[in-house]
């Protein structure tokens, strides 16, 4: 038996007769049916067996809700010879099963064989551009529908945003905003435009911008690959056009997701050819990519000066992917944060000779974060080249020179120091302390255009003006919250004649909650002390004298003892996912935040911990790992939706994380405390 509903094999002989018996006996009776489809496999006719039939089945209607009730409403009321009841164990006994866009069924095969039935999945269409778009994607072999998710995803990095909305005919588009970046999904169901948020290159959030249900579009978004041969042409295709090293790693990461072996498969012909598929991506794509050279280049740019872009564009020359760490610190002198060092490097990274260019604000120290990304990265490219200026970098990096034998992809690159008119070398510092040179702009790279400078300015002018962090820190404070005023209709909380504050009337405003969201980042960047702490409290940001008692909850001991017991009750979760903590205020003030997710290509588990009790992040912590647990045993497969109510499959398996989770919390808490008496 294969499928939800335990169905037969069917012979490719028998195809058309019990597809035309379908036809006459269900479909043309369900009101507003108007045509059907073969489609996959089965209509490319390639196997002489098949496990299912996919109909694509045209309806009117602009519901598809609606249509599926129309379907299950037609097929629960014929007799048990006509709609079979399903025969899985699982499902015994039912007449449909409803997930996403189709209703399967089980029907009689048209042969000489008696008791012989096929799962029959009705994939509906509204109108006929959809119904041509759900078959042309289906028709593709399953190989080739991974290769052209994957391409879809990291079009935007092969290829200028405005050159692709230009040949598909999007217009009007949301602009980027900090952290974002364009990407394409393409199912069966239709090519959609999204807007992702990305925290550390990890999707935190979307937005759907424009969709297409006509297979024009997905022609014209891949007219430079040869979509139209083989799957072995299409991928020798990918890897000759996509430059990107991070495009080929994704697509070859997505190919793993989509196309799996499924149990039933191993084995098999298909299964076969499914795992060969697999290699053939992962030796043509991956091992493409982990031959690229990467630059790294770290330092405190506070402001990054033309000294720090001829060494950032000489390294650049020399690798296939450049990335550039900034300082945390603010230092003396005019002020220039993090975040306007990082929009000063955007604007620069136009005229560095590299496509590929990650900016990233260091946590802690630059040299730090350089070191972390060598440690965690040196095994999956080629090699690693590490600029900085001469005389500098042997004591920066000496860890690297001293122990070449765990670094032999690391190379020290050096760089003679950029000298100013007075033959001494130019510093961030000098920059910073003489206001005039600041203004005039002559320690920017030459390269720059009349417009660009003025941006510059316009970005350092964001800023403090001669402010010092060792002063009284309300001096600073006060400059900044000038820049955050509330918005007019805010409410203003009153007194009653009792003189006991009243709360205002209404939630603050969400404009001026992301205000405050953004402030709080800011004075992070430039107000933290070892002897302060910065707190946000949903309304209002509150900065008082550190309280030594007061320290970072550490959920280590916890988790470990919950993944032994998880491994006691023989739950399936090694290999172990890689976690990571994230506090984010902007997800906490959110009511509809994220408070965990779990990555399954990645295999990472990510909780969010502002502002949540402890528990209750444990308690994320172990739903997060039920999904792991499924998807090392391969039932999390093909979710094109992050919707419950959209995909039937996706809801059971939700079900399963909240059920087994928090009960697996329970037994566990309580087991401890337990043992505790």
């Amino acid at each position: 038996m294969s499928g939800v509903a335990g169905g037969n094999r069917i012979q490719k002989q028998d195809v058309d007769r019990t597809f035309t018996a379908y036809y006459n006996k269900v479909l043309k009776n369900i009101p507003g049916f108007k045509k059907a489809s073969l489609s996959g496999s089965v209509k490319a006719g390639t196997k002489p067996d098949y496990g299912d039939l996919d109909l694509i089945v045209l309806f009117d209607g602009e519901d598809k809700r609606e249509v599926k009730q129309r379907i299950i409403d037609y097929v629960t009321s014929q007799s048990d010879s006509v709609i079979v009841p399903f025969k899985s164990p699982k499902y015994s006994g039912r007449k449909y099963y409803n997930a996403g866009e189709l209703i399967s069924v089980l029907f009689p095969i048209q042969n000489k064989e008696s008791d012989q039935y096929i799962q029959i999945d009705n994939i509906i269409a509204l109108d006929p551009t959809e119904h041509t778009f759900k078959g042309s994607f289906l028709d593709l072999p399953a190989e080739k529908q991974g290769l052209l998710i994957g391409l879809a995803k990291v079009i935007f990095l092969e290829e200028p945003a405005a050159r692709i909305f230009k040949k598909l005919g999007i217009k009007d588009v949301a602009p980027l905003e900090k952290d974002e970046e364009y990407e394409f999904n393409l199912s069966s169901n239709k090519l959609t435009l999204r807007k992702v948020k990305l925290d550390n290159y990890k999707e935190v959030g979307r937005e759907e911008l424009w969709s297409t249900t006509d297979w024009n579009a997905v022609d014209n978004l891949f007219s430079s690959f040869k979509t139209d041969g083989t799957f072995e042409q299409l991928l020798s295709s990918i890897n000759r056009r996509v430059k990107n090293p991070r495009s080929k790693r994704r697509i070859a990461g997505v190919f793993k997701t989509m196309v799996t072996v499924k149990s039933g498969e191993q084995g098999t012909p298909k299964g076969d050819a499914k795992v060969a598929a697999i290699g053939k991506v992962d030796q043509v794509l991956t091992e493409a990519a982990n031959n690229e050279r990467v630059g790294l280049y770290g330092g405190g740019f506070k402001p990054p000066h033309k000294g720090h872009f001829k060494i950032a564009y000489k390294l650049a020359e020399k690798v296939d992917r450049l990335i550039i760490f900034i300082g945390p610190k603010i230092r003396e002198g005019q002020v220039v944060t993090p975040i306007q060092s990082e929009e000063i490097w955007k604007t620069y990274s136009r005229y560095l000779p590299v496509n590929d260019i990650e900016i990233r604000i260091a946590p802690i120290t630059p040299i730090r974060s350089l070191y972390e990304w060598v440690d965690e990265n040196q095994d999956a490219v080629g090699s690693i080249l590490v600029g900085g200026v001469k005389g500098e970098s042997a004591g920066r990096f000496s860890h690297f020179i001293k122990n070449q034998d765990k670094y032999p992809k690391v190379q020290i690159v050096e760089f003679n120091p950029l000298l100013d008119a007075e033959d001494e070398k130019l510093s961030a510092s000098y920059i910073r302390t003489k206001p005039d040179y600041l203004e005039g702009m002559g320690w920017a790279p030459e390269v720059l255009n009349s417009v660009e400078q003025n941006k510059i300015k316009k970005i350092l002018k964001k800023g403090f003006k001669e402010v010092e962090l060792n002063e009284n820190m309300s001096n600073a404070i006060e400059g900044v919250l000038d820049k955050f005023k509330p918005s007019k209709e805010k409410q203003e909380t009153k007194e009653g004649s009792s003189g006991t504050p009243i709360a205002a009337m209404s939630a603050i405003p969400s404009k001026d909650r992301n205000k405050l969201v953004h402030l709080y980042n800011h004075l992070q960047n430039i107000l933290y002390k070892p002897d302060w702490d910065i707190d946000f409290q949903q309304d209002k940001i509150v900065i008082s004298k550190k309280d030594p008692a007061r320290i970072s909850y550490d959920y280590t001991p916890y988790m470990g003892s919950l993944v032994e017991y998880m491994l006691d009750q023989g739950m399936k979760i090694t290999p172990l996912p890689e976690i990571k903590i994230r506090r984010d205020v902007a997800e906490s003030v959110d009511f509809f935040g994220k408070t965990a997710y779990y990555d399954t290509s990645a295999k990472e588990i990510v909780l969010y911990v502002e502002g949540r009790h402890p528990k209750d992040v444990m308690r994320s912590f172990v739903h997060e790992m039920i999904h792991h647990m499924q998807n090392l045993e391969g039932r999390i497969n093909n979710i094109q939706t992050s919707n419950t109510n959209e995909d039937g499959k996706l809801n059971e398996l939700e079900q399963e994380a909240y059920l087994k989770g928090n009960i697996t919390f329970r037994n566990w808490e309580d087991k401890i405390k337990n043992e505790s008496n």
